[in-house]
C-alpha cells in the first residue's frame, strides 16, 4: 500500500470519530492502530466544509455528508431542510417547513431514512396524507444529530428499501465529548403569516467519568410554532366533456391555522468496560402536538356548469365564468392531530484481534394522525351568483356577502377519526474478519430479522344518527343544532373577519368570517352534543412484514485502488388484513348504539412472500494525491407504500358531479432497479473540491394505476352513484439518469459551496392523460441546485442561500387528479456573532423571497393550489461550556 494511501486512511479515520462513531464507518478506509491516530478538531464554517469532503473523499461507496458543526449554522429547524443541501436531494415544503425528501429522481417514498443505521416508526399527523414508506423529518429537530450522510449507491450491509439512496442519521455519542458538556440553545421563530412569535428551546448535557468508561448524554428540544398557510384552492378538475373541456370543480380561498408543539428528548447511555467492547444505548422520544383548523369558502362550478355564463377557454380548459345563481359552500373544519414517535435501541461493538463483532437490537414505534375532526358547512339561504378569473392572479367574487353571517345557512356537519400506527422490532448481527487473499482484506458476513407493522383505523361521526337527541321537536342532534343556530351569525360565528392572501387572491372571497374555532367544538363535542360512531370498514386495515436479511461483503484494496463487493438476499413475508364486508350498510358499523350493521362482516387476511438478491460493487481508483476516480453497480428494491398494500376502497364526497375513490392493492410487487455511477472528484485544497457523477437506473417496474367505476350509496341524498375507483398496480419499467456537479472553494475569509443536479426521467408506459398517472415518475424534477456564500471571521459568521427545483410530479389528488408542483426557489440567511468564546448570537431568515408553493393539474392552465407560507425570522443565543 502507498504511504499516501495510509495517511489519507489514517486522515479518514479520525475525522469520521468526530463525525459519526463507530456504527457508521464501516465503509471507509481499513482499520488503523487508535495509537497512531492524531485527533484533528476543527471548527467554524470552513472547519466543517473540510469534514464533509473529508468524509465523501474516503469513503468507499458514492456519499455526500453534512456535520454537526454545518447543521448548526444552516437556518434549519428539522433534518430534511438540512439535507436539502446536499446534491441531489430535494424536499417538499407544504407547510413552510421541509417535510418529504426526494433523491436522485426517486419521491420520498422509495427512499429510506435510518437513525444509527435503524429504522425509526412514523406517523403523519394530516387527515390527507395516506400511511406511506416517506419519513415524516417535521418529527426530528436538526439539534438531535451530528452528521448526516446520504449512500447513493447501495453495500451489502446497509438496510435495503431505497431506489434514490439511503440516509443515515448519526447522534453523539458520551464518551466522544469532555465531560460536563453543556449546550443551550435559546431562540424565538417570527412567521409573517401567522404574526406570531414562538419560543424554542434545545439543551444537551453529556457527562463520563474519570475512567472514561461509562458515559450518559441527554438532549432536550422544545419547538412552537405557528403555522398559518392561505391561498387559493381547486379541488379538481371535471373529465373532458364532448368537445374535450374540463371545468373547476370546486374553487375556494382557504386559510389553514396550526399550533404546533414539538418535544423531543434523545438519551444515550455507553459503557466500554475495555478497549475491545462497548455497549451504547439510545432512547428517543419526540411527540408533535399539531391540532388544526381550515376555514375555506368554496364557489362548486361542477354543480353549475350547465348554467356557466361568460365563458372564458384557455386551450380546452375552463379560465373564467359567471353564473347567476351558484352553488357555494362556507367550511369550517376543526381538527385535533398529533403525532409520536419513540425509540430504543441497544447496540454492542466487540474488536478482537482477529474479528470484529457488532450486534444491535431494538423497538421503535409510532402513533399519529388526526384524533377528532369535526366540519361544519354552510350554504347561502338567498340567491346569489359567482364569478371567477384564473388567470394571471385569481379573482372570484361572490354575491353571498361572505362577511354576512345572516345569509349563511347551516348545511351538513361531518366529521370523525383517522389514526394510525406504526411498529418494527429489530436484530442485527455483523461479523468482521480480516484476511489476506490477494487483494481482499476483509470479509464481513451479517443478518437481520425485521417484524414491521402498520395499520389504520377509521371512524366517521354522525350527528344526524338516531338516538343524539331527547328533544322530541328535532329527529336527531344535527337537526337540533341546525335549529338552535340556523345561520352562522347565530352560532356565534359572526365577531371577526379576516383576509386571505391578498397578494396571491383577488376578489371579495378573500373577506371572510374568521370563524370560531371554540364555538364548533363546543357544538359538536360539548356536552350537549351527541353523535353515532361507526367504523368505516373500508379504511380500516393492518400490515405486516416479517423481513429477514443475510449479507456477504468483501472489503479490498490495492495500490491505487479500494472498495467493496457484495451481495445482500431478503425474504419478505407479507400479510395484509382488512374487513370484507356486505354493502347493505352503505360500508358503515355503529359501534356505540343500534344503527348500521353489515348482514356480512369478516375481518379477512391476504399473505405472500417475495425473495430478491441484491448485489453490489463500489470501487475507488486513486488518480492522484488529489483525484477519485469511482464506480459503482448494484441491484436496488423498494416495497410498496404500505396505504397501495391495504385491500380497501377509501370513498371522497360523493354529493358532487364526479365523485372519486382509491382501492388498495395487497399484490403489489416491489419497484426494482439496477444501477450504476461513475464519478470523478477532485480535492484541489483541504476545503475546496469539484466533482462530477453520472449516474442511471434501469427500473423494473413503476407503479401506476387503474380506473373502474362502481356504485356507492351517498347517505346525505338517500341515492346510488357511480363512483371513479382508482386503484395501483403494476405497470411498465423505464430509466432514470442524470449527473450531478458539485464545487467548494474557500477564498479567505469568502467562500462558496455549490451543486446542481440534472435528472432525466423515464417511463416506458404510452402517456396517456385520460388515465391518471399513466407514463409519469413521481418526485424527478428536471433540476435542481444549491448555492451558498458564507463570510467567517474569527467572532462572525453569515451565509446566504438559495435552494431550487425545477418542477415535478407529486402524484394523485384525493379528487384522482394528477398534481404536478411549479418549480420552486427559496432564499435563506444565517449568521452568527461570538460574544465570547462560549456564547454566540444568531439571526437566521428563511423565505426570503417570499416563494408560494404553486400546484396544478398536468397543465399550468389548470391551477390546483397557491400557498402563501410567508417568511420566517429567528433570533437566538447559544451557549457552550
Amino acid at each position: 500500500m502507498r504511504s499516501t494511501n495510509f495517511r489519507k486512511q489514517l486522515l479518514a479515520t479520525s475525522i469520521i470519530s468526530i463525525l459519526a462513531g463507530a456504527a457508521s464507518t464501516a465503509t471507509l478506509a481499513d482499520e488503523v492502530s487508535t495509537d497512531e491516530t492524531e485527533v484533528i478538531e476543527v471548527t467554524g464554517i470552513r472547519g466543517s466544509l473540510k469534514q464533509n469532503i473529508n468524509t465523501k473523499r474516503y469513503a468507499d461507496t458514492i456519499v455526500d455528508a453534512i456535520t454537526s458543526e454545518d447543521i448548526g449554522k444552516f437556518p434549519d429547524k428539522n433534518v430534511a431542510e438540512s439535507l436539502s443541501r446536499i446534491t441531489g436531494v430535494g424536499i417538499s415544503r407544504e407547510f413552510g417547513e421541509g417535510e418529504k425528501i426526494t433523491i436522485r429522481g426517486s419521491g420520498p417514498t422509495k427512499n429510506r431514512t435510518l437513525l444509527n443505521g435503524q429504522n425509526v416508526a412514523t406517523a403523519d399527523w394530516f387527515i390527507l396524507d395516506q400511511p406511506s414508506r416517506g419519513f415524516n423529518f417535521t418529527l426530528l429537530p436538526s439539534q438531535l444529530v451530528k452528521s448526516l450522510e446520504v449512500y447513493k449507491s447501495p453495500e451489502a450491509d446497509i438496510d435495503e428499501g431505497s431506489i434514490g439512496g439511503t440516509v443515515i442519521m448519526n447522534t453523539r455519542k458520551p464518551l466522544e465529548l469532555d465531560a460536563n458538556t453543556v449546550k443551550i440553545g435559546l431562540e424565538a421563530l417570527y412567521s409573517e403569516s401567522s404574526e406570531e412569535t414562538d419560543p424554542s428551546v434545545d439543551v444537551l448535557y453529556s457527562w463520563k467519568n474519570d475512567e472514561e468508561t461509562f458515559g450518559a448524554l441527554i438532549t432536550l428540544v422544545k419547538q412552537d410554532r405557528t403555522v398559518q398557510r392561505e391561498g387559493l384552492e381547486v379541488l379538481g378538475w371535471t373529465p373532458a366533456d364532448e368537445d374535450g373541456i374540463k371545468a373547476p370543480k370546486d374553487i375556494g380561498a382557504p386559510i389553514f391555522r396550526q399550533d404546533r408543539e414539538r418535544e423531543t428528548i434523545f438519551a444515550s447511555f455507553q459503557y466500554a468496560p475495555f478497549a475491545e467492547l462497548d455497549f451504547t444505548l439510545n432512547i428517543l422520544t419526540s411527540e408533535l402536538e399539531s391540532d388544526n383548523q381550515n376555514i375555506n369558502l368554496l364557489i362548486r362550478p361542477q354543480n353549475d356548469l350547465g348554467e356557466l355564463e361568460n365563458v372564458e377557454l384557455s386551450g380546452t380548459n375552463v379560465q373564467a365564468a359567471s353564473v347567476v345563481d351558484g352553488s357555494y359552500e362556507w367550511d369550517f373544519i376543526n381538527r385535533e392531530s398529533r403525532t409520536e414517535t419513540n425509540s430504543y435501541d441497544l447496540e454492542m461493538n466487540y474488536d478482537a484481534e482477529n474479528y470484529s463483532l457488532h450486534a444491535q437490537v431494538g423497538y421503535t414505534d409510532a402513533e399519529g394522525g388526526t384524533y377528532n375532526e369535526t366540519s361544519w358547512s354552510f350554504v347561502p339561504n338567498i340567491v346569489a351568483g359567482y364569478d371567477f378569473d384564473l388567470t394571471g392572479k385569481p379573482i372570484v367574487n361572490v354575491e353571498a356577502d361572505p362577511t354576512d353571517g345572516s345569509v349563511w345557512g347551516q348545511n351538513w356537519t361531518w366529521g370523525g377519526n383517522k389514526p394510525t400506527e406504526d411498529e418494527e422490532k429489530y436484530a442485527q448481527i455483523d461479523l468482521s474478519i480480516p484476511i489476506d487473499f490477494g487483494a481482499f482484506n476483509e470479509i464481513k458476513v451479517g443478518a437481520k430479522y425485521r417484524d414491521h407493522d402498520r395499520s389504520q383505523d377509521r371512524q366517521a361521526y354522525s350527528w344526524h344518527g338516531p338516538e343524539t337527541t331527547d328533544n322530541p321537536d328535532y329527529p336527531n342532534y344535527m337537526a337540533e343544532a341546525f335549529g338552535n343556530c340556523p345561520t352562522l351569525d347565530t352560532c356565534g360565528q359572526a365577531g371577526k373577519v379576516h383576509k386571505v392572501a391578498s397578494d396571491v387572491v383577488g376578489g371579495n372571497i378573500i373577506n371572510q368570517l374568521d370563524g370560531s374555532k371554540k364555538a364548533f367544538w363546543k357544538l359538536g363535542f360539548g356536552e350537549q352534543a351527541d353523535y353515532a360512531i361507526s367504523n368505516n370498514l373500508a379504511e380500516i386495515w393492518a400490515i405486516n412484514e416479517e423481513i429477514t436479511a443475510a449479507y456477504v461483503k468483501a472489503s479490498f484494496a490495492g495500490e491505487y485502488f479500494r472498495g467493496n463487493l457484495g451481495v445482500r438476499v431478503v425474504d419478505t413475508e407479507q400479510t395484509s388484513e382488512s374487513y370484507n364486508f356486505s354493502s347493505d350498510s352503505w360500508g358503515f358499523h355503529t359501534i356505540d348504539r343500534e344503527w348500521l350493521t353489515p348482514s356480512y362482516m369478516e375481518w379477512v387476511s391476504e399473505s405472500r412472500s417475495y425473495t430478491e438478491v441484491l448485489p453490489s460493487l463500489n470501487l475507488v481508483f486513486d488518480l492522484t494525491d488529489d483525484q477519485v476516480l469511482r464506480f459503482a453497480a448494484g441491484r436496488v428494491m423498494a416495497r410498496p407504500n404500505f396505504s397501495d398494500l391495504a385491500p380497501t376502497v377509501s370513498v371522497g364526497a360523493l354529493n358532487v358531479e364526479y365523485p372519486t375513490a382509491t382501492a388498495g392493492n395487497p399484490n403489489l410487487d416491489p419497484e426494482i432497479a439496477n444501477q450504476f455511477d461513475i464519478a470523478w472528484e477532485w480535492y484541489f485544497d483541504d476545503a475546496s473540491m469539484v466533482s462530477v457523477t453520472y449516474f442511471y437506473k434501469d427500473v423494473k417496474s413503476y407503479r401506476t394505476s387503474g380506473v373502474t367505476i362502481q356504485e356507492f350509496y351517498n347517505e346525505q341524498d338517500e341515492e346510488w352513484v357511480d363512483v371513479a375507483v382508482t386503484q395501483p398496480k403494476n405497470g411498465l419499467g423505464g430509466s432514470t439518469d442524470g449527473i450531478e456537479i458539485g464545487y467548494q472553494q474557500a477564498f479567505g475569509n469568502f467562500g462558496i459551496a455549490s451543486n446542481y443536479t440534472y435528472t432525466n426521467a423515464d417511463n416506458d408506459q404510452e402517456r396517456d392523460e385520460s388515465i391518471a398517472g399513466s407514463g409519469l415518475v413521481e418526485g424527478a424534477s428536471e433540476h435542481m441546485y444549491n448555492a451558498t456564500v458564507f463570510y467567517e471571521t474569527e467572532t462572525f459568521g453569515a451565509r446566504l442561500m438559495y435552494n431550487y427545483r425545477s418542477e415535478w410530479y407529486k402524484g394523485l389528488h384525493f379528487s384522482g387528479d394528477e398534481v404536478w408542483n411549479d418549480s420552486f426557489g427559496q432564499v435563506d440567511f444565517s449568521s452568527s456573532y461570538n460574544l465570547t468564546d462560549n456564547i454566540s448570537l444568531v439571526f437566521e431568515a428563511m423565505n426570503l423571497n417570499d416563494e408560494q408553493i404553486v400546484e396544478y393539474n398536468t397543465s399550468k392552465a389548470r391551477v390546483m393550489s397557491i400557498y402563501e407560507n410567508g417568511r420566517r425570522y429567528v433570533a437566538g443565543v447559544h451557549m457552550t461550556f
